[in-house]
């Protein structure tokens, strides 16, 4: 007796309204066993028959089934997603009613969801989040191309297979731009819309909604993947729900204060309040989780560049960070490497980065995000290397542009961690190099900003000054090398700006400022 004809048997007792259907089929697919239940219904592994595959079946419950508002979501979901086709979003196979049940039919992901992996294993690396955060912006941005609002972006709905490949599932609650044809007529108060510890504010007020409430619920989620709990937490729904409306989340570098800056200041644009101070699209969201990769991978933007504009927010704005495509900066590095003539030795160090993984730890657990990751304090000794063999050999002159390159990424990681002695031993080396006056200056801006964050505005002001163009002494050129600089890159510019706030905060007055720094003064005046 096959399946079908056995559950139709069974009296007083549809498939309809079985509780549990592992070892039934349903049209096509052989139920193996549950792997969980929703507010939807029951999700069931299964075994398709044409073609032959593992899938995941979605089977709305009996009583959802004889609504007609519930009935009509469970067909949107189906419809919609089904149109999702993205490597970041759980695909739809197939959908249909048999026998009385309606099931939706989706690729089934070998792994574990967001939510299991912080339980067992708690946070995950900065690379490995990154890596989780940049295809869900990715999914995001397809579903915002065709006018879909998740809904419910939450630990559950991110599933991360064993490669380290990121799925988002659960287009359940997904809503559809108003006038859209594929959009419900109707709603029904008895479903959960979203889930109120990670609702936007707008979802709690019940105000009109686009793919801006995805990446406040997004940015919740990535909180909580980086400080282990959700920001808000109450006894009821409701005390959850207002605190996303009025109360300010704790700040994520107090939290976490080993995370990046600027990690974290991603993380808190995704969750402000107001719509309007969001990141607006995911397409921008994803640009600034990619400069922070890149940044954390050691790709920044001090090789020359086509560029013009200057990047003088501090490490605690928000605003949307650029960056040159990495890999041509890769490649930029790799050829001063070679003209410089150590890249036998570098150019081994740079392709074994990441390339093992721990002894022991399971696959899923830490999957390399990118092929040139390497654990930072390795990352930073191997720099340093390079950079004292590079100045005890004529002073770094044979490639100024490597030179530049390494200096920088040994001192501004030193800056990043609040390693200021560190930094200080790295720039003062380039300030003694007179001769050049593209190394000199560079120390003596470097040295500048160090004695800022030291709280020493007077003495930090006074190294700035000794850059500022006098015409007529030979200051043009160490002027002209700064400006070469701070032009070129971006995360210089940055700590430029960090420095004059703190120099203006610790009382230096603003008209002491040399001119080329005036440009970084804050709108509040600081």
């Amino acid at each position: 007796m096959d399946n079908s004809s056995k559950t139709s048997s069974e009296p007083g007792k549809t498939p309809a309204v079985a509780e549990d259907l592992t070892g039934q089929t349903v049209a096509e697919f052989h139920l193996l066993r549950k792997l969980g239940q929703g507010g939807m219904g029951a999700v069931y592994l299964a075994e398709q028959q044409s073609p032959k595959r593992k899938v995941a079946v979605k089977i709305l419950r009996a009583d959802l089934a004889a609504n007609e508002n519930a009935l009509l979501r469970f067909q949107q979901e189906a419809n919609t997603v089904g149109q999702l086709s993205h490597a970041n979003i759980v695909q739809v196979y197939a959908a249909g009613e048999w026998q009385g049940l309606y099931y939706i039919a989706l690729e089934y992901v070998e792994g574990r969801n967001l939510r299991d992996y912080l339980a067992k294993k708690g946070p995950p690396t900065v690379l490995h989040a990154l890596s989780i955060m940049r295809q869900v912006a990715s999914a995001l941005i397809r579903a915002s191309e065709l006018g879909i609002i998740h809904r419910d972006i939450k630990p559950e709905n991110i599933l991360l297979t064993r490669k380290g490949e990121v799925k988002v599932a659960d287009f359940g609650l997904c809503r559809l731009p108003e006038g859209d044809p594929r959009a419900l007529s109707k709603t029904d108060s008895n479903l959960t819309m979203g889930t109120p510890l990670y609702m936007s504010p707008e979802q709690v007020e019940g105000k009109p909604l686009d793919a801006r409430t995805d990446i406040y619920s997004f940015g919740v989620t990535c909180y909580h993947m980086f400080s282990g709990e959700p920001p808000f937490r109450g006894n009821t729904a409701f005390e959850v729900a207002l605190q996303h409306v009025r109360d300010e989340p704790v700040p994520l570098t107090k939290v976490r204060p080993d995370l990046p800056l600027e990690l974290c200041a991603v993380i808190h644009k995704m969750m402000v309040k107001d719509p309007a101070q969001r990141y607006q699209t995911c397409r921008d969201l994803l640009k600034d989780i990619v400069r922070v990769r890149d940044t954390l991978n050691g790709v920044t933007g001090h090789l020359p560049l086509s560029t013009t504009g200057l990047v003088a927010e501090p490490a605690s704005s928000t605003k949307a960070l650029t960056v040159a495509p990495r890999r041509r900066l890769l490649v930029a590095l790799v050829l001063t490497l070679l003209a410089a003539g150590v890249a036998g030795a570098g150019l081994g160090l740079w392709h074994q980065k990441g390339r093992s993984p721990a002894d022991g730890e399971e696959a899923l657990a830490e999957p390399a995000p990118f092929p040139e990751a390497t654990p930072p304090l390795k990352r930073e000794q191997t720099r340093k290397r390079w950079f004292d063999e590079f100045f005890a050999q004529h002073n770094g002159r044979e490639n100024r542009t490597l030179g530049v390159q390494l200096c920088l990424d040994v001192a501004l990681p030193c800056l990043e961690h609040g390693r200021l002695e560190e930094a200080d031993e790295v720039f003062a080396r380039l300030e003694k190099i007179k001769q050049d006056v593209t190394y000199h200056a560079l120390g003596t801006l470097g040295r500048a900003i160090v004695l800022a964050l030291r709280e020493r505005p007077d003495e930090s002001n006074a190294l700035f000054n000794k850059l500022q163009w006098r015409p007529g002494n030979g200051g043009d050129r160490a002027a002209r090398a700064v400006q070469a600089l701070i032009v070129s890159n971006r995360a210089l510019s940055k700590w430029l700006a960090e420095a004059v706030h703190h120099n203006l905060t610790n009382g230096l007055n603003k008209k002491d400022l040399p001119l080329f720094l005036q440009r970084y003064v804050r709108l509040d005046g600081r």
